[in-house]
């Protein structure tokens, strides 16, 4: 989700891109969430559940995972690994890990690339690929999506249904592929979350500042020592979307 090294200022761009193609095409990119803000289509961006939040990483699976993973475990958290099918591609023993160790795999793409800025029958293309190699690698269906840069085209909105994929984009954010980003200041953007929130961060830097996944992991124990402190648990968005059905009646 973070920025390309040739445009890391390309997120206030995001809207500008859709005034490049047609309104209809464009308008899902509307969903892309502003901290504090509701998105205008229905994507989720918070969860309805009393002791949890949704801990989520983006951009991977690359050689850091192993470092995400023992962190979390430390921390006795989970979360949902949003992936892109190039880096699967790589090294499919990473997912394996990821699954192994409790936590989920969501679709990020295969090429991380802005989907206002491909045509419909490449996003379609990128998409199917990316959860052919996914699931092959974690051997169970994948069932939860978020676009690079959080930005929807219509061919990918229309593709999740397809696919049958519930949307996911999120509350709060670190900004942590910034190439001014620390530890310090990722923390201290996702602030104090509360109940529900779904928190994004990055564990490569494959798209993003050189070495930002080392900020990211050395701000993870920040983040979850305060989550602990507020009585929350880091849980993936799959396992709290259940929760919430159940508590409805849906499950």
């Amino acid at each position: 989700m973070s920025e390309p090294t040739d445009g890391r200022s390309g997120r206030r761009l995001a809207f500008a891109a859709g005034a490049l193609v047609p309104l209809a095409y464009a308008a899902p990119g509307l969903a892309l969430p502003l901290q504090g803000r509701a998105p205008v289509l229905a994507a989720t961006c918070r969860l309805d559940v009393a002791d949890a939040v949704a801990l989520t990483f983006d951009d991977g699976p690359d050689r850091s995972l192993g470092r995400f993973l023992d962190e979390l475990a430390r921390a006795g958290a989970r979360a949902t690994f949003f992936v892109t099918g190039e880096q699967v591609a790589e090294d499919p023993a990473r997912v394996a890990a990821i699954v192994a160790a409790g936590h989920e795999v969501g679709v990020h793409g295969y090429r991380h690339r802005h989907h206002l800025r491909l045509a419909p029958w490449q996003v379609t293309a990128d998409l199917r690929c990316a959860r052919a190699v996914i699931e092959d690698a974690a051997g169970r269906p994948v069932t939860l999506f978020r676009p690079p840069y959080g930005v929807f085209s219509l061919a990918s909105w229309r593709e999740a249904n397809r696919q049958g994929w519930r949307r996911v984009l999120w509350s709060r954010w670190g900004r942590d592929w910034e190439v001014t980003a620390t530890p310090e200041s990722i923390a201290r953007r996702i602030g104090t979350p509360a109940a529900g929130d779904i928190l994004l961060l990055h564990d490569s830097d494959r798209y993003s500042a050189p070495g930002s996944w080392r900020n990211t992991l050395a701000a993870l124990p920040l983040i979850l020592d305060r989550l602990h402190a507020a009585g929350l648990v880091a849980r993936p968005v799959g396992e709290l979307l259940a929760a919430s059905g159940a508590a409805h009646g849906k499950g």
